[in-house]
């Protein structure tokens, strides 16, 4: 990905004073209830790594950031409905989503992991999830993945609208499991008080589901759009920008900075 993200900077012409096209606003849909990624602030203002990194695309095509909040299930259908142009939510690159949407090129990865009580002896097999309620986030690649692999061996995946109420409900003792990105489960629950008592259990899973390179979606004809996000993209990789973004929400590991130098 590095050379050809390096060429499209040079095609367009991205050097931060001019863009392939001219854009006065950009919208992006996201969602608010996924930390570090999207979330309120206790201002109410809606901020966290991908915001960041949306602002700074942003300003490389010279701008306007528009930021729509969605649940994250509706997000495909907000952008094929034109509600916004672009997507940029954590959203998992896979083949599924690849049938009606287009990606930019990935700008990180995220391992996927489960987290359960201290001490519960969980690991991701069926064997072990079987009499278990696993939760996952409505639409998510994590939810596709539980299903695929384990609600068809008779493991109970309950989906949620939103993650953080998959957080609440393991607290509550109304589910067993969550299975989420590790950053979210990190800033949503193992960081906090009331998440002491739980852990990542087991090794962090290895799937063509969860493979999560992280793009931006955007529809299938803005074919232009997609050429100069990606030169965004790459420019703002080059530049050290998105890593030096990263710092402010992520410990060392937690992501992998692709194209990152």
């Amino acid at each position: 990905m590095r050379s050809v993200l390096l060429a499209l900077g040079l095609a367009f012409g991205l050097t931060g004073t001019a863009v392939a096209q001219n854009y006065t606003e950009i919208k992006f849909g996201t969602e608010s209830g996924y930390a570090p990624f999207e979330y309120k602030n206790e201002k109410g203002e809606l901020v966290g790594f991908d915001i960041d990194v949306g602002n700074a695309i942003c300003e490389k095509l010279k701008a306007k950031c528009t930021w729509v909040e969605q649940p994250f299930d509706s997000l495909i259908p907000g952008l094929q409905a034109r509600k916004f142009d672009i997507i940029h939510a954590s959203l998992t690159h896979n083949e599924a989503r690849e049938k009606v949407i287009n990606f930019s090129e990935s700008v990180y990865a995220i391992p996927t992991q489960l987290i359960a009580k201290k001490g519960s002896g969980v690991v991701p097999t069926i064997e072990s999830l079987k009499s278990l309620r696993v939760g996952a986030l409505q639409g998510s690649a994590q939810e596709a993945f539980a299903k695929q692999v384990w609600g068809k061996e008779g493991v109970k995946i309950i989906s949620y609208q939103d993650q953080d109420q998959t957080f609440v409900d393991l607290l509550a003792g109304r589910i067993d499991v969550v299975i989420a990105e590790k950053p979210n489960g990190i800033a949503g629950l193992l960081n906090k008080p009331e998440g002491k008592d739980y852990e990542f259990v087991g090794e962090q899973l290895e799937h063509p589901l969860l493979a999560n390179r992280i793009g931006l979606g955007l529809r299938k004809q803005d074919k232009q759009l997609k050429a100069d996000v990606d030169a965004a993209i790459a420019e703002l990789q080059k530049e050290g920008v998105i890593t030096a973004l990263a710092k402010k929400y992520f410990a060392e590991g937690e992501l992998d900075f692709l194209g990152a130098k």
